[in-house]
């Protein structure tokens, strides 16, 4: 729940507390809002013992990663602050995007930026099902709240209507016409923005249904009241003698006020003409200046602000009285009275929605002269057990927490239900990619993308990634798919942005608005996602707390922790333990590397699936036969070769093969040469040293880099790949030498004989021996590569992109559904 007003009881009116103490039975439950020292402690505490979560500023908030750097430290440019006040004020209203919002908008906003750091501690915490906002008046709350849950937004009373029929009643408060039409606006935002909308009567959402076009299913939660709570006096509490005329509420709410100050001067002079002894209570938080002067002058009248405990008062009144004039939702406090047992004496506004029929739960008296009279009457001691048990018993079957908290609940789980039918935005975070140096994993995630862009025309993508690593992307139309930039330009912007409201904002004596838990939470309404994948094999720190999917391709700094230096492994390791316990589920690119993960980490095999990750289309598109000469003839290659594209990484194994290669060199046929591509070796390397050393420049080419054309042709035109690695997670050349129709000679150890299936001859990678007896064999018998090349052709189709593709919207849509309760 997100809130401007604590929801504690005792203290306040309690109806957020009860629907949330209710909702807490079944749900868990947390709250952002400013806690204030003035709040009482108990009541706070009795907040707190059934929340989940109690993220209350000014505590401290827990520090969560974030996108965005701290605020930027330079200062507006003095021009800026010189300009006239006013364009200054509609700048910055403009800048924060509330320029036609009610004149309060910027005082929650100011509110927000308060709690910002509790807020995102809070989003980054737990996956909640649902958001509720308290009031309508929150709602540029929503432009920092990404999309995941269900928004509920509870209204205490219909503002637009309220303040229309008190511009129609003489004598009441006045608030310009462009204020309200401004509230009827931000009013009718809410009812398109939210799920569901939530009522306090059904006079309100009749009222509501009226006046806006809701695109949220609407729905009423009545006023809780504790009944246990507000019970009569017992027998032996000792009654104040007086007659006492009791109102009660929060004295600064203008409606409050203006009931005050008509009874006053309207009813209560008639009442003492009648009984001279009678003495009126006006008890209440925040009491107005107004209200303070007019009960200091007034006969008879006692004032008693901001006292722990109200039921005392109710206790030694003999009347209970709701004078008002004009307001909007449904007066809690005729439900306490009733509660209480005490005659109840209003107007026919002031039981608004509460269902009170006259002289059955209580009277309703519009005029003057009849209110004073129906009071003096009660005060006289005239009989009135009959009502007051008649209204004590509807409280309890419509109001009490037991009867009313349910129908907010309702709404909740409305929202929840709404949420998990409505389509799902996924985020794929690729900030790390960097054109050319992401290796297979940057083709694989565009061919993934891409392909489920082929499928799904129901969900939302959203990208963020470096302009240079996506910026050629292309994807088909009807693909939802939006492109965000993590390049240094836009984080500037965004600074810059920032800077220019904050610096207004301190030119009007205000703190800063957008600092920098404002600025992340814009950021990630911006990103506009339900869930989080994340392809590199651990997610973001700034992204972890969110609902997301990890890929993991390998644990292979586990294997083989001599490859790593000690600082690549310390971060390697713990970011992959992070992410993989925070993870809704984990995609594992080979059944090797999720039964590896199951061992490693003790993640449970059923959080996990095997997908297969996605070879580039191009693989699939063969050259023609003499395109493809031409080709290879460029690159110096007229003869048979096998072919090895790695770089030159430790566990590619490039020292054993090549010397297995000179081992049998003598065995292999004449012309046959061994092509390697990637980064060029390091003249240190072992593999380099071996090829100079034993004579072998002719035989072994490394030919670098290669555009994917002229790899297509080494992959279509050699012998038969070779793949000597020591460890993968998958095994990417394997799958498209397979494409290719190409046989495979590979190791027998991790992912590659999944991979690879029948289509491969294997061996052990750390037996040299081995290695060369099988180089010797793939090349002089004709048979097996035969026998290899069409189980290759029958494999193919597992590698299809679509497959994959599918494959990983199952995972999206059932750590979606999970989410939000219910099987996939």
């Amino acid at each position: 729940m997100l809130t401007t007003d604590l929801p504690y009881f005792p203290g306040k009116m309690g109806v957020d507390y009860f629907n949330l103490r209710h909702v807490a039975r079944q749900h868990r439950v947390g709250v952002v809002g400013p806690c204030y020292g003035s709040f009482p402690k108990d009541g706070v505490a009795n907040l707190e013992a059934f929340l989940d979560g109690a993220y209350f500023w000014p505590r401290p908030a827990v520090p969560v990663a974030t996108m965005l750097s701290e605020e930027p430290r330079a200062r507006l440019r003095s021009w800026v602050a010189r300009l006239p006040s006013r364009l200054r004020l509609r700048a910055f209203r403009h800048l924060l995007g509330i320029k036609d919002q009610p004149n309060d908008a910027m005082e929650k906003l100011a509110i927000l930026s308060n709690c910002a750091p509790q807020l995102l501690q809070a989003l980054t915490d737990r996956n909640w099902h649902s958001i509720v906002l308290i009031q309508t008046s929150i709602e540029p709350w929503l432009n920092y709240l990404p999309p995941m849950g269900g928004k509920v937004v509870y209204f205490h009373d219909v503002r637009a209507d309220y303040f229309i029929r008190t511009i129609a009643s003489p004598h009441r408060g006045t608030v310009e016409p462009k204020e309200i039409r401004a509230i009827q606006q931000q009013e009718q935002r809410v009812t398109e923005r939210a799920d569901v909308v939530g009522f306090v009567s059904e006079l309100d959402h009749q009222r509501a249904s009226r006046l806006f076009r809701m695109r949220a299913v609407g729905g009423v939660a009545a006023i809780s009241v504790d009944t246990s709570y507000y019970t009569p006096a017992s027998a032996n509490w000792v009654r104040d003698p007086r007659r006492v005329v009791l109102f009660t509420g929060h004295l600064g709410h203008p409606p409050n006020v203006d009931a005050v100050l008509y009874f006053l001067k309207e009813i209560w002079p008639s009442v003492l003409r009648r009984l001279p002894d009678a003495v009126f209570q006006a008890v209440g938080m925040v009491p107005a200046p107004a209200l303070v002067a007019a009960m200091a002058e007034a006969p008879q009248c006692e004032l008693h602000a901001n006292v722990p405990d109200i039921r005392p008062y109710f206790w030694n009144a003999s009347t209970y009285v709701v004078p008002m004039r004009y307001g909007g939702g449904v007066r809690q406090k005729i439900f306490e009275a009733w509660s209480m047992c005490v005659p109840v004496v209003c107007t026919t506004m002031a039981a608004e929605g509460t269902g009170a029929e006259h002289s059955v739960q209580c009277f309703l008296e519009d005029l003057p002269e009849t209110f004073a009279e129906r009071v003096a009457t009660l005060l006289s001691g005239a009989e009135c057990v009959p009502m007051v048990s008649v209204a004590k018993n509807f409280v309890e079957s419509t109001n009490s927490v037991t009867a009313a908290a349910p129908g907010f609940q309702r709404l909740v789980e409305k929202a929840i239900a709404i949420k998990r039918s409505q389509p799902f935005k996924l985020l794929y975070d690729l900030r790390w990619m960097e054109l050319g140096h992401a290796g297979g994993i940057e083709q694989a995630t565009y061919e993934l993308i891409s392909a489920i862009g082929q499928i799904d025309r129901r969900n939302g993508y959203r990208v963020i990634a470096p302009r240079s690593a996506c910026c050629e992307w292309e994807f088909p139309q009807g693909f939802d798919v939006q492109l965000h930039y993590s390049d240094h330009a836009e984080r500037e912007t965004e600074a810059m942005h920032s800077l220019l409201v904050n610096g207004l904002a301190e030119s009007f004596g205000m703190a800063p608005i957008l600092n920098a838990a404002m600025r992340n939470l814009a950021q990630y309404r911006k990103l506009d996602f339900d869930l989080v994948h994340s392809v590199a094999g651990y997610t973001h720190p700034d992204l972890i707390g969110f609902p997301n999917i990890l890929t993991i391709n390998d644990l292979q700094h586990i294997h083989y922790p001599g490859f790593f230096t000690p600082q690549q492994y310390e971060e390697r390791e713990r970011l992959y333990r992070a992410s993989a316990d925070r993870a809704n589920h984990i995609i594992c690119i080979s059944e090797f590397t999720r039964q590896d993960v199951h061992r490693q980490y003790g993640v449970p095999l059923e959080k996990m699936s095997t997908v297969w990750i996605v070879p580039s289309r191009n693989v699939w598109h063969p050259i023609v036969d003499s395109q493809r000469d031409t080709i290879l003839g460029r690159m110096g290659l007229r003869s048979p070769f096998l072919f090895f594209p790695a770089h030159c990484w430790p566990h590619k194994n490039h020292a054993r093969l090549v010397d297995a290669f000179s081992r049998v060199v003598g065995r292999l046929p004449s012309e046959l040469k061994l092509v390697l591509t990637g980064r060029a070796f390091p003249t240190d390397h072992p593999a380099a040293v071996m090829i100079r050393e034993r004579g072998l420049g002719s035989r072994i080419i490394h030919l670098g880099y290669r555009s994917p054309l002229e790899i297509r042709a080494l992959f279509q035109g050699c012998m038969s790949l070779v793949f000597p690695s020591l460890f993968e997670g998958y095994g990417m050349p394997v799958a498209e030498a397979i494409i290719a129709g190409k046989p495979v000679l590979c190791s027998n150890v991790t992912s590659l004989p999944e991979i690879a299936g029948d289509a491969a001859l294997t061996f052990d990678p750390t037996d040299v021996d081995a290695i060369g007896e099988a180089l010797v064999e793939i090349t002089t018998r004709t048979e097996l590569r035969t026998t290899l090349s069409a189980a290759a052709i029958r494999r193919r189709n597992l590698f299809a992109a679509r497959r994959s593709a599918i494959q990983t919207m199952s995972v999206y849509n059932r750590v979606y559904q999970e989410l939000y309760g219910v099987n996939p």
